[in-house]
Parts: structure tokens; sequence; C-alpha cells
């Protein structure tokens, strides 16, 4: 059978931006961290492409041909140009990160102030149910006790039995009225 077990914390509006602020800065730092690891390895890159190519320069230097400068000059600039290109996407993903963290933080606020604003309009709307319940019992049993007390006069004191009968009515009466009160109360 498996195991069922619920929680008894109960999660607050208030603790999903506490939450969004806890993890907000290290979720940020993390992705920071990647895109330096990132453009450090395009640097090594650069730099390793730039010896390959000098290597090369150096190499054609040794023939009696021409060196074709032009095209190595042009490699090296192609070469570049897609590190720098790469850089900044990266740089580029960096702020989106950050715009959508704002965004966010942003929403999750909203949203935090909505549940505490339905949470308040909840509460009014049952205090306001439980102040009208409270104003009916009070008005029943008011209206009860006249009922038995004009009913009892009517009858007179001759009346014995029918006055005992109405005198458990008007207990029972109230003491429902009375469970209901109790009821609307928890």
């Amino acid at each position: 059978m498996p195991n069922t077990s619920k929680s008894s914390k109960k999660v607050t509006p208030a603790a999903a931006p506490e939450f969004v602020d806890a993890f907000t800065p290290l979720y940020l730092t993390s992705v920071e961290r990647v895109a330096e690891l990132q453009k450090k390895s395009l640097d090594i890159a650069a730099e390793q492409t730039a010896d390959f190519i000098g290597a090369w320069k150096k190499a054609f230097s040794f023939f009696p041909v021409m060196p074709p400068t032009v095209m190595f000059d042009a490699a090296s600039q192609a070469f570049q140009t897609a590190i720098e290109t790469q850089k900044s996407a990266i740089d580029l993903a960096v702020e989106q990160t950050h715009g959508f963290a704002d965004v966010t933080k942003i929403r999750v606020d909203a949203y935090s102030k909505i549940a505490g604003s339905v949470t308040a309009t909840f509460q009014k709307s049952v205090e306001r149910s439980l102040e009208s319940q409270k104003k009916v019992l009070d008005f029943a049993a008011e209206q009860n006790k006249n009922v038995f007390e004009t009913t009892k006069k009517q009858l007179g004191a001759s009346a014995g039995p029918a006055t005992a009968i109405l005198d458990t009515l008007q207990r029972g009466t109230d003491t429902l009225i009375e469970a209901q009160r109790l009821r609307s109360r928890c």
C-alpha cells in the first residue's frame, strides 16, 4: 500500500517571493559564470588559431613562392569575427536571463499580491456570512420566544399539558438555534 503522507506545512503567498529572492541571485551568478567560462574558451581558441595561422605564415616564408598572406589575413579576420559574434551571443543570453529573472520576480510579486487579495476577500466574505447568520439566528430566537410567549398567553393558565408541550418545543428550538450558533463560530 503506498504511503501518502501529507505535509503539515502551509504554503503562503508570501513564500513564493522569498523563494525567488533566495534563488534568483544564485541562478544569475551561475549563468554569468558559465558565460565567462565560454568566453574564456573562445579567447583561448582565438589565441590558438592566431598561433596556428602565424605558424603557417612562417612555414610559407621558407618556400621560394610568395606566401598567400591575404588568405591568412582573411582566415584570421573571419575567425576573429566568428569569436566576437559568439561572445555577443553569450552576452545577449546573459542579458536575456537577467530580463527573464526580472520579469519572473515581477510576476511572482503580482501573483503573490493577487493571492493575498483573493484570500483577504474570501476571508471578508466568510466573516460577513457569519455575521449574517448570527443576525438571522438572533432574529429567529427572538421571534420564536415571542411566538411561544404569545401562544402561552393565549392558552392561559388552564392549558396545563399544552403549556408543558410549548415549553418543551421552545427548549428544543432554543437548543437548535444555539447549536447553529456554535456551528457557525467554528
